[in-house]
């Protein structure tokens, strides 16, 4: 009996000590580092709504056709990111558009991307993984902190932080009738790979907010008349953090747009599925 009761001793033994042991999550990123990135947009199928139509009416039935277009071309675009130690010690991160040699054809997207060098994205963090860009926009500094911000505390598994993002944005003439968030990053499990020591990391991050536009430009834009303009975008991932070497084993989301707020074709829903992956 008590041999078999041994090995569910240590298997409870093993997972009391996971829990209760402190990791440190820091980047260690002595030379460049590469990763293969993905950054993709599903487009789900839906029907053209009212406003959609009244919209592109607006601009002679052409305009939700143009848009719809160039979505369909930038989910074909092929990234790669770099992150490098600045002379203070912190992390620049830089995405670039990579060329595709086999693609002749040049889009309005990679077009204003060669004028600036094929920087799509760029920011900053600390060796701790804090957000230092806070000088970017919204929508740049968002997407350096669902990927690259690390929490600055030392944590054990089951502990939960956030992130600083805003992921919804709206103008003065936005009047709010209903908002929640949820902003959630948690330590799932360590795991050993290859006598490597990895951080299973879940995020679970939601924002909504529903209401009304007053008198403004956004008017034209918003959902059917008798229902409120809402917007709703989460943001699922797993990522797999190398404590030994400080940097994403791996890293794999799905960030969700669900709206009735139509710019121009780009209403509805929206999928960008997003991957890291080092070169190796």
């Amino acid at each position: 009996m008590k041999r078999l009761l041994l090995p569910f001793l240590f298997i409870a033994f093993s997972v009391n000590a996971q829990q209760k042991e402190i990791v440190d999550l820091k980047w260690k990123i002595s030379d460049t580092l590469t990763y293969k990135t993905v950054m993709k947009d599903i487009m789900v199928p839906q029907e053209e709504s009212k406003s959609e139509k009244q919209t592109d009416t607006l601009f002679g039935g052409k305009a939700n056709d143009f848009f719809k277009k160039m979505q369909e071309q930038t989910a074909n675009l092929k990234y790669e990111t770099k992150l490098y130690p600045d002379k203070n010690g912190n992390i620049d991160i830089a995405m670039f558009l990579k060329a595709d040699k086999t693609d002749t054809t040049e889009t309005l997207f990679s077009g204003m991307a060669k004028m600036n060098g094929n920087v799509v994205l760029r920011g900053k963090v600390s060796t701790e993984g804090e957000l230092l860009s806070f000088y970017y926009k919204s929508s740049q500094t968002n997407l350096i902190a669902i990927l690259f911000e690390l929490p600055k505390e030392p944590i054990k598994v089951g502990d939960e932080w956030s992130l600083k993002v805003d992921l919804i944005s709206m103008d003065q003439n936005f009047v709010a009738d209903t908002l929640y968030r949820k902003n959630k990053v948690r330590l799932e499990k360590i795991i050993e790979q290859n006598g490597d020591k990895i951080a299973v990391i879940k995020y679970d991050i939601e924002e909504y907010v529903s209401g009304d536009f007053g008198n403004g430009l956004m008017t034209m834009f918003a959902g059917e008349s008798d229902k409120e303009t809402y917007m709703k975008i989460s943001h699922k991932a797993t990522g797999l953090f190398s404590l030994n070497k400080g940097f994403w084993f791996e890293y794999d989301g799905i960030m969700e747009v669900d709206t009735n707020l139509s710019m121009m074709g780009m209403g509805g829903k929206k999928r960008t599925e997003f991957k890291l992956t080092p070169e190796k």
